[in-house]
């Protein structure tokens, strides 16, 4: 059986692909221990495919079956590639799967009618499950395949998740399908000699405005750090790799975790660095954890996500952190050598223009090297978006599509997206714009090259979100 993993085609405004599709790598790699070794991953942006590409590749290969990874973000293109597989290999069975229905759920089904099936959560154990059902190769029901979306009877049935505790259990990404060589580029994450890793799933933190807890869990599951190591050994030797972007939501939390994962490190002596897109949890810091984690090469830019400058917002999101923890946590970072990022939400709903600004006074008043100031968009199945959509403020088929990073999807009662737009842009103007920062981007030219890419996603284009329904969202 032939099988197509699929990082789907983006419309023009779309950039190159930024990182491996990882995920996919597991399944595919699940695949594989299953038997099924017809398998490839195609990530459209990367082969810089278009939607007219992706049909031409559909008829060459003729796959049996196509599974598509979707981001909310990418709903449109993916509902337009699922009709092209079924246009172009109308035998072959579509999947979705990824962080947007792991977020909706059943209700994705309903956006996406030409997906036969969905997956809601991790798809390593469900997946080869599914093919087997599909091929006839077992006797499994589709009653029994975890995560699993269907439709019956007019109807949208599903199975519930399947969270594997023990993530040794899965295979490795299968890197040889999706070369990170490939995905160097200059002024972004991903360098010469870098690939993605992840240590650690899920989160128990409730922050309202976050999905990472609805997509992987609340429970923290963990590799052990032999599992780790073999995986980034295996990165080194045949890929050359130097430098890992670690995609963990919560390497920090378990003490236990990061200290043996940097203890192996140092022993093994294998001179490599390392990045945390994702950030670290101010309140899972202490010294011992901070200096060991420079000792085995962590970079000392590290993200750390603020969100806010008011207590009464802090509070709205349950972020679980007061702005005098905040202080005495970046303080205690930069004493450690590290050199912090602050993350920060503006136009939480409910806050008010003053409050904004103390977000903006907060960011300069802490010794943080850069900041970033995000819109607040609505995420499908957090807290806030629900409270958003049980209120009247958006409405039930949100267009997820809005979701760009750089956009203004949401704004609260009295604000219009455009002054908010507009106190973003003088948020971060003033951040930027004193000596300390400049000279720290000046001196370093990647760093440099990224600023210039985002200042003018912010400023020369037109971010500003239509919130209106889009025809057939969910």
């Amino acid at each position: 059986m032939r099988i197509l993993l699929v990082a789907p085609s983006k419309d023009s405004s779309a950039g190159l692909a930024q990182f491996p599709p990882i995920g996919l790598g597991y399944v595919a790699s699940a695949l594989r221990g299953a038997g099924y070794e017809d398998v490839r991953i195609l990530d459209c942006l990367l082969e810089r495919l278009d939607f007219n590409g992706f049909e031409e590749y559909l008829r060459e290969w003729r796959p049996d079956c196509v599974g598509i990874n979707s981001w909310s973000l990418s709903v449109k293109d993916v509902d337009r590639s699922l009709k092209i597989a079924k246009r172009a290999v109308p035998s072959a069975i579509t999947v979705i799967g990824g962080p947007h229905p792991s977020a909706l759920g059943d209700r994705a089904m309903e956006h996406f009618r030409e997906a036969d099936y969905g997956f809601r959560g991790e798809a390593e154990i469900g997946a080869p499950m599914l093919i087997d059902y599909i091929s006839g190769k077992s006797s499994v029901k589709r009653t029994e395949v975890p995560g699993l979306m269907w439709r019956e009877a007019g109807a949208v049935r599903s199975n519930p998740q399947s969270l594997e505790k023990d993530l040794d259990k899965f295979a490795p990404p299968s890197w040889d399908l999706m070369d990170p060589r490939r995905y160097a580029s200059s002024g972004t994450l991903i360098q010469k000699g870098t690939a993605c890793i992840i240590t650690t799933r899920g989160c128990p933190f409730p922050c309202t405005f976050c999905s990472a807890h609805i997509i992987a869990g609340k429970e923290i599951r963990k590799r052990t750090p032999e599992n780790v190591m073999e995986e980034m050994k295996h990165l080194i030797s045949q890929y050359g790799i130097k430098r890992f972007v670690v995609f963990d939501e919560n390497i920090t939390l378990n003490h236990a975790h990061i200290k043996g994962f940097c203890d192996r490190v140092i022993k093994e002596d294998l001179r490599v660095s390392f990045e945390l897109p994702n950030g670290i949890r101010l309140d899972t810091l202490n010294m011992e954890i901070l200096k060991l984690m420079r000792r085995a090469g962590f970079s000392e830019r590290v993200a750390v996500g603020i969100e806010s400058g008011s207590e009464r917002v802090l509070k709205l999101m349950k972020k679980g952190l007061s702005k005098e923890e905040v202080k005495e946590k970046v303080e205690l970072l930069n004493r450690a050598g590290f050199r912090p990022i602050g993350y920060f939400i503006i136009g939480f709903p409910t806050e008010t223009r003053e409050e904004m600004e103390e977000t903006v006074r907060f960011a300069i008043e802490l010794k943080l090297y850069r900041a970033g100031f995000m819109p607040f968009h609505p995420l499908p199945g957090t807290e806030s978006y629900r409270r958003l959509v049980d209120s009247g403020e958006i409405p039930e088929d949100f267009d997820w599509t809005a979701l760009s990073t750089d956009s203004i999807a949401y704004s609260p009662k009295g604000i219009s997206r455009d002054e908010l737009d507009n106190i973003r842009k003088q948020a971060v103007l003033r951040f930027n714009l004193r000596p300390r920062v400049m000279w720290d981007y000046m001196r370093d030219y990647n760093s440099f090259k990224f600023a210039v890419r985002k200042l003018s996603s912010i400023f020369l284009k037109n971010k500003t979100a239509r919130l209106e329904p889009a025809p057939h969202a969910t």
